[in-house]
């Protein structure tokens, strides 16, 4: 191994956060000031479903949860990673059991689980989804399962953050047949349009949308970069695709879990009446976004205090 090499496996860290749908990990590099994506994974494990019918995460769901961590933390050290961060958002947040979650990460990982609150949710997928955009007003959105953080900049300065109960779980629960069927999907409009009419209208130059949503839409466009522009035409093709064709169908065609698939409709009804409410005529669809937050946050902390 080089001393350049070495220097490189040394530059490395992880991240993972624990979501109301799905625990996912992001391996990196930090070169050039940037974030070098080298390991990408994700365990759909389900937790919002419990919490949000009782506060409380289901004892099968906190066993997958944790399995999920840990499986995914000994591949972040397989690979070298210098650090592993790991936080909680919605689902965990709003959970009254979440100290037993936190108690039984820490036994099997040796990590301390960080619940981050909805700002400062916003605040990192922010960082993260908007590195390397071109400046200007954006409006940066992380559409997760239990909420969405809507981020407002102009030249990067941040103007505007929030998080809204909008996700696609949430939404999810307002249909129950597979396809969803016409009434369901208009309840499922009117509830994410609603849920934006609190936001002051602005028009920004660039709506950059993040999370599980933004990049299985991405995916079954064929994408395979972590950042992919769809116009609102091709959205609305997309939506009539899971208007017509059943969650099984959708997962075998596209290679998308069937519980994924599930959310579709949902998921893509918040990014449209995003695009609706900001005028967007297209959405950069980003893998970038939260994970990626946290790793500049430490990478640039850590340069501050050792450069």
């Amino acid at each position: 191994m080089t001393d350049q090499q070495g220097q490189e496996r040394g530059e490395r860290g992880a991240a993972l956060d624990i979501g109301s749908n799905t625990v996912h990990l992001l391996v990196a590099a930090w070169r050039d000031g940037r974030i070098e994506p080298l390991d990408d994974a994700s365990e759909l494990v389900g937790l919002a479903r419990g919490v949000y019918a009782g506060k409380m995460i289901a004892p099968e769901s906190l066993d997958r949860a944790v399995a999920a961590v840990e499986k995914l933390v000994e591949r972040a050290r397989s690979k070298d990673a210098k650090v592993v961060r790991l936080v909680a958002t919605a689902a965990v947040r709003d959970a009254t059991n979440k100290d037993d979650l936190i108690a039984a990460v820490r036994r099997r990982t040796g990590l301390d689980l960080e619940i981050i609150d909805g700002e400062r949710e916003a605040a990192l997928s922010y960082q993260g989804a908007s590195a390397g955009e071109d400046g200007g007003a954006q409006q940066v959105c992380d559409v997760g399962g239990g909420s969405t953080e809507v981020i407002r900049a102009e030249h990067g300065h941040i103007i505007l953050q929030t998080s809204l109960p909008l996700g696609s779980s949430r939404l999810a629960d307002l249909y129950h047949a597979d396809p969803p069927a016409a009434d369901e999907l208009a309840r499922v409009d009117d509830a994410a349009t609603r849920a934006l009419t609190g936001l002051p209208e602005w028009r920004p130059a660039r709506l950059i949308v993040t999370g599980g949503t933004a990049t299985t839409l991405a995916h079954v466009a064929g994408a395979r970069e972590r950042r992919y522009v769809m116009s609102t035409k091709e959205l609305s093709s997309q939506r009539e695709l899971f208007a017509r064709e059943t969650a099984g169908a959708i997962a075998h065609s596209y290679g998308v879990e069937g519980a994924r698939a599930r959310l579709l409709p949902a998921g893509a009804a918040i990014i449209a009446a995003l695009c609706a409410a900001t005028g967007a005529e297209d959405v950069v669809l980003t893998g970038a976004g939260l994970r990626d937050g946290l790793l500049i946050e430490y990478f640039t902390k850590d340069t501050e205090t050792h450069g």
